[in-house]
């Protein structure tokens, strides 16, 4: 300060002032300090995520995955990514089954079907409220199906189609409806309906694997009815095939328990007719033997095997006779008739009662 610069004089009261209000400020931007701090703090935890035990997550920086196929996936636990707008985290499911339900073929929305709220039943369908499928005799019934599956490539799941979980659905439906058109209305109710199951599921699997979803197919539950306003007429169909299957597995019991005696019989009778002919054939073999066996005694004493032959067959003959006539015969003279019993011989008690 120059000697000759004057020198200015401020109140006391204006000084105190002065550094009241620099003290204030001075707190104020220490306050503001420290809730910038606490901010700055509050935003970068705010980045802090958990990943559950059944699920993976992905960072999404600027809308794109943090990290190329697998390597983008983080197991379960805490981690870090930036606070929105710089980053964004997505939880994903990969272990608990997911659920796909058909929106095409039935009379009412699935959602409604656990609440009780059936529709009036009316005497035609409408085809502007009322989903429902084609059979291949051109029949009209109801068919609705529930997927189970599990995604098994969460990456393309989620970031290679606008919503993995219509697509899902949309293989499902097309399913439903490709299966209808293969079968009858009688295979599909009644006659084939594992085989309707079947080929509703094999078409979910075919599209799933051309589409390349990245979920797995699990579990497949698919229920089909008749349209509702011809429920009895249906039940009418089912009472006489019923009827016309039992009648049939009567006849085929009948048949076969009556094509059973027959056989049975036969069986019994050429098995006799066997044992006879074994008989038979034994006999004449055993009288060809002894025919052979005896022949060279005959020739070479015919007369003499002659009177032999005859003694024996008279002794087998007359062995239990009471009463024997022998005739001669060759010219013999001689004629012996046995009339009566030889006499008994005396018992003692014969001797007892004679006077």
């Amino acid at each position: 300060m120059s000697e000759h610069e004057p020198i200015e004089l401020k109140p006391a009261g204006e000084d105190a002032g002065s550094q009241a209000l620099s003290e204030a400020l001075r707190s104020s931007f220490i306050i503001v300090r420290v809730l910038m701090v606490v901010l700055l703090l509050v935003f970068l935890c705010s980045g802090i995520f958990s990943v559950g035990p059944q699920e993976n997550a992905i960072i999404l920086r600027m809308g794109k995955p943090v990290g190329d196929g697998r390597n983008a996936l983080l197991g379960p636990g805490l981690h870090f990514s930036w606070p929105k707008p710089i980053d964004d985290h997505t939880n994903i499911p990969i272990s608990s089954l997911q659920i796909a339900d058909t929106t095409v073929g039935w009379y009412m929305p699935l959602e409604e079907m656990g609440k009780g709220n059936e529709p009036q039943l009316r005497p035609s369908l409408n085809p502007a409220n009322t989903s429902y499928t084609l059979t291949s005799d051109t029949n009209i019934i109801h068919v609705t199906a529930r997927l189970h599956y599990r995604i098994s490539d969460p990456i393309r799941f989620h970031f290679d189609f606008a919503d993995g979980r219509l697509f899902v659905t949309n293989a499902l439906n097309n399913a439903i409806l490709f299966a209808s058109a293969q079968f009858t209305v009688d295979d599909i109710l009644t006659k084939r309906v594992a085989a309707f199951r079947e080929m509703v599921a094999s078409r979910v699997k075919d599209l799933i694997e051309q589409q390349q979803l990245g979920v797995s197919f699990e579990q497949l539950d698919v229920q089909a009815i008749p349209p509702r306003y011809l429920q009895g007429k249906f039940n009418e169909v089912t009472q006489a095939s019923v009827k016309r299957d039992d009648t049939l597995n009567k006849a085929d019991s009948y048949a076969t328990e009556t094509l059973g005696k027959a056989r049975a019989e036969a069986e019994s009778r050429i098995n006799t007719a066997q044992a006879a002919r074994t008989r038979l054939v034994g006999l004449v073999a055993a009288e060809q033997k002894n025919f052979s066996d005896m022949l060279p005694q005959y020739q070479a004493n015919p007369e003499l095997f002659l009177r032999l032959r005859q003694m024996s067959m008279l002794e087998r003959v007359l062995a239990g006779a009471r009463d024997k006539i022998i005739q001669p015969h060759n010219g013999a003279r001689e004629l012996r008739l046995i009339l009566g019993r030889e006499p008994k011989l005396p018992t003692a008690q014969t001797n007892s009662v004679a006077p």
